[in-house]
C-alpha cells in the first residue's frame, strides 16, 4: 500500500473512531451483533444485481468482446480497490482489467470508464438535488443543512470536471506546461478520442442502466436497514442513497471512511432516529458490500496466472 493510501486510511480510522466513541460505542456494536442474517442475505443479492448492473453498462461501453461474465468479475475486483482508495479511484483498476482482457487500448478504457463515473456522477446529481427537497421537512438544523449543500455540489464539481477533461482541450493545454505529466498528453488524446467517439444512443443506455443500479442499491439499503431493526421506507433510502454515496468520493479517506459514517449520523437524527443507528447501518452497508465484491479476487488471481 503506498504511503499516501496509508495515511489516507489512517485519517479515515480517527474519524470513524472519534465519531464511534463521541455516540455509544455499545450501541453501535450491539446493533451489528445483532443483525438478522436473513435480510443480510437478501441486502447482497439486491448488491450483487447493481455488480451484474454495472458489468453489462460496461460491456456497452468497453467491448462487445467482453462477456458479461468478465466484465462483472473485473467491476467486483475494482470495487475492492475503490473501497481501499481515497476518491475510489482504485476502480480505475477495471479499466486495466478490460483492456487485458479484450486486447484494448488501456488510455482508451480509462478514458471509457473516466466517462462512465461522469454519468453516475451526472445521475446523483439529479438525484441529490430530488434527495434536498425530499428531505427539506426534515432539515432544520445548520451541520445537517451543510451536509446537503455539500453532498449536492460535489457530483456537480465531478461533471464539470470530467466534461473540461474529456470533451475539451483546457486540461491539455494545463498538462502541457507541467515537465512531470506533459509526456503523458498522448495517452490523454487517446483517452479523448476514444470517449468523443462514444454515441449519444450508448449513453442513454447507460442513463437508464444507472437507475436500475440506484434502485437496486437503495433495496440493499432497505433490507439492511430491516436487519438491524430501523423503520425506514424503501422510499427514504432512495433518497439517503445518493446523498451518503457522493460523499464516499471525497479524497480524504479510503472510500470516505469516517466521512459517510458521520454524514449518515447527521441524517438519521435529523429524520427520528438515532445518530448511533447511522453509524450502525453505515458500517454494515460497508461490510456487506465488500462481501459480495470478495467474488473478485477472482481477477487478481487470473491476471497473476497472465
Amino acid at each position: 500500500m503506498k504511503k499516501k493510501n496509508i495515511l489516507a486510511f489512517g485519517a479515515g480510522i480517527i474519524i470513524l473512531a472519534y465519531i464511534i466513541h463521541s455516540l455509544d460505542p455499545e450501541k453501535i456494536f450491539a446493533a451489528l451483533l445483532n443483525t438478522r442474517i436473513e435480510y443480510f442475505i437478501l441486502a447482497g443479492l439486491f448488491y450483487f444485481l447493481n455488480d451484474v448492473v454495472a458489468a453489462i453498462s460496461l460491456k456497452i461501453i468497453t467491448s462487445t468482446k467482453i462477456s458479461i461474465k468478465d466484465a462483472l468479475i473485473s467491476h467486483m475486483c475494482g470495487m475492492l480497490y475503490s473501497n481501499a482508495t481515497p476518491g475510489r479511484v482504485g476502480y480505475y483498476y477495471t479499466s486495466l482489467s478490460i483492456a487485458k482482457k479484450t486486447k484494448t487500448s488501456k488510455s482508451g478504457n480509462i478514458g471509457i470508464l473516466t466517462l462512465f463515473q461522469g454519468i453516475n456522477f451526472l445521475m446523483k446529481v439529479i438525484l441529490c438535488l430530488l434527495a434536498v427537497v425530499y428531505f427539506s421537512s426534515y432539515i432544520i438544523d445548520e451541520r445537517s443543512q451543510r451536509y446537503l449543500l455539500i453532498a449536492s455540489v460535489l457530483p456537480i464539481i465531478g461533471v464539470i470536471l470530467i466534461i473540461l477533461a474529456l470533451y475539451t482541450n483546457i486540461s491539455n493545454r494545463i498538462i502541457c506546461k507541467i515537465p512531470v505529466l506533459n509526456k503523458s498528453i498522448e495517452y490523454i488524446h487517446r483517452m479523448q478520442e476514444t470517449v468523443r467517439a462514444v454515441k449519444a444512443d450508448k449513453i442513454m443506455k447507460l442513463i437508464i442502466l444507472a437507475l436500475f443500479g440506484w434502485v437496486f442499491m437503495s433495496a440493499q439499503w432497505y433490507f439492511l436497514a430491516a436487519s438491524i431493526g430501523l423503520d425506514i421506507s424503501y422510499l427514504t433510502t432512495l433518497m439517503l442513497q445518493p446523498l451518503i454515496s457522493t460523499v464516499m468520493f471525497v479524497p480524504i479517506s479510503p472510500s470516505g471512511l469516517g466521512l459517510a459514517e458521520g454524514g449518515t449520523a447527521l441524517l438519521f437524527n435529523a429524520i427520528g432516529l438515532t445518530a448511533a443507528n447511522g453509524v450502525a447501518f453505515m458500517l454494515l452497508v460497508r461490510i456487506n458490500s465488500i462481501m459480495v465484491d470478495l467474488f473478485g479476487i477472482i481477477d487478481m488471481k487470473i491476471h497473476k496466472k497472465d
